[in-house]
């Protein structure tokens, strides 16, 4: 158990990077510096931002920063969190790769150097010291920012620059690593929920010209095909999804949900984009983390959605249970092989909710070493595919406190996801665990949905009456 010392406003950030080399422990927080055995952590800011770690109340580490440092001008609490970085490393010496950052966007702060007029050289320098990012991610977040300002450009030349998103939080499974809003037993309330949707859509009004429509959960194809119609028929009426200009994905995820009927259906209505995702191309793997498909089945599927799909998304987990880096290697040229215009390759995040979190002792999960590894032939396999990384982000618990990585080929960027991650235009959402997100003059608002599908569908009703 590790201490922390409640004498200023930025607790939050300090456990925040005390996980960083504390993986896994358990913190308390106290009004007064403990002097039990065990460690504990002192923060203060002055004119300096300091750290100390202690251990059985003996001082063993210290860290100070001026609030003024050079190159950079930093936050206090960033500097405060730098300073204890560094306090750590001498106590816990502990790779990092994205040294003492810690937030979910690490490519958004260099957009913001970029528009400022900072060259690469400047942000690459920064990025290592006195941030301690490696090089390769120094790089990897440089290269991402300027995609995101390129397509967020794009994003704005559409007549309402707008991205709507609509959930439907259905599985067939639950996958042993998932702790998202999804359900594989509520297939009785289908009609129930497609109703409740279709009435929120309707209060909430049209939406002409937006930039992209993304269906999401979830799986939204687990829908039979009568409720999927009856949703696409009302999304294309109130988003006038046949525009050109619109950008609309499908998460068609689950191998097992294809039909040739449902992708006719999605290409009717005005769909140009969907996502076929295996995961892993290890058949063991899919069963011990509970997908009821087979890599035979994830072909079958992408050859199947080729016909009517000129883009398809695959994706890709590094740090799979009981995978290694040569797993890795082989599921990359298997999707090399059929050429996608997307893959997004996630980094393994141990969820709190997650069969894997509750049962860990039951999975056997790679190093952090071995899941960067797999994420240097991830990078090394779509590069030599053509395809660029454009999208970043980061989460907490992650195998190895790495990074999920979208990557496309020229002209294939999906513009939702950079707007909704970069969080650069509003998002408007609809369904049970939908988020709203509204981006003007720089502030960002959001407003919250249900995240439950019956507590979504009883107030939805309630609603109605």
């Amino acid at each position: 158990m590790i201490s922390i010392f409640k004498n200023h406003n930025y607790v939050n950030e300090v456990q925040t990077i005390s996980q960083l080399f504390f993986t896994g422990e358990k913190f308390i927080v106290a009004e007064e510096l403990p002097t039990a055995l065990g460690v504990s952590i002192e923060t203060e800011i002055g004119d300096n931002a300091t750290a100390r770690v202690y251990d059985g109340g003996q001082l063993i580490a210290e860290h100070s920063i001026s609030l003024k440092l050079p190159p950079i001008n930093l936050p206090s609490r960033r500097v405060l969190m730098l300073a204890l970085y560094h306090a750590l490393q001498k106590v816990k010496p502990t790779h990092t790769p994205w040294g003492a950052l810690t937030g979910i966007r690490p490519s958004k702060m260099v957009r913001e150097w970029l528009d400022t007029g900072w060259s690469d050289h400047k942000i690459l320098q920064a990025m290592q010291d006195p941030l301690c990012c490696t090089l390769q991610k120094a790089e990897l977040a440089l290269q991402v920012a300027k995609a995101e300002s390129a397509i967020t450009t794009r994003i704005f030349e559409a007549p309402n620059p707008v991205g709507i998103y609509i959930s439907v939080p259905f599985c067939p499974t639950r996958c042993a690593y998932c702790s998202f809003n999804v359900n594989h037993n509520y297939g009785d309330i289908f009609e129930e929920y497609v109703n409740a949707l279709l009435g929120e859509i309707k209060t909430k009004g049209q939406q002409k010209g937006v930039s992209s429509i993304y269906i999401g959960g979830g799986t939204p194809t687990v829908l039979p095909l009568p409720l999927l119609e009856k949703l696409l028929d009302a999304i294309a009426t109130t988003f006038d999804a046949f525009s050109p200009c619109v950008e609309y994905t499908v998460e068609a995820g689950r191998p097992d949900t294809l039909t040739r009927k449902k992708l006719q259906l999605l290409r009717k209505y005005g769909v140009n984009r969907i996502a076929v995702n295996p995961q892993t191309l290890n058949d063991h793997t899919l069963t011990t983390i509970g997908r009821k498909h087979t890599a035979a089945d994830f072909f079958a599927a992408f050859a199947l959605a080729r016909e009517y799909f000129p883009s398809i998304n695959t994706d890709v987990i590094a740090g799979l249970p009981g995978e290694t880096a040569d797993d890795m290697r082989r599921t990359m040229e298997g999707l090399a092989a059929l050429s996608p215009e997307n893959i997004t390759v996630h980094t393994l995040a141990i969820k709190r909710a997650s069969f894997i979190n509750e049962t860990k002792s039951e999975y056997l999960l790679p190093t952090g070493q071995v899941t960067e590894e797999m994420l240097d032939i991830a990078y090394k396999t779509c590069t030599c595919m053509g395809l660029a990384p454009y999208y970043l982000y980061r989460q907490k618990n992650m195998v190895g406190m790495l990074e999920n990585v979208g990557y496309s080929k020229p002209g294939h960027e999906c513009q939702y996801n950079v707007g909704m991650m970069a969080e650069t235009q509003t998002i408007l959402g609809y369904g049970a665990g939908a988020v709203s997100k509204f981006v003007q003059d720089g502030k960002i608002t959001r407003e919250f949905n249900a995240k439950n599908p019956v507590v979504y569908v009883e107030r939805r009703t309630a609603y109605a009456r």
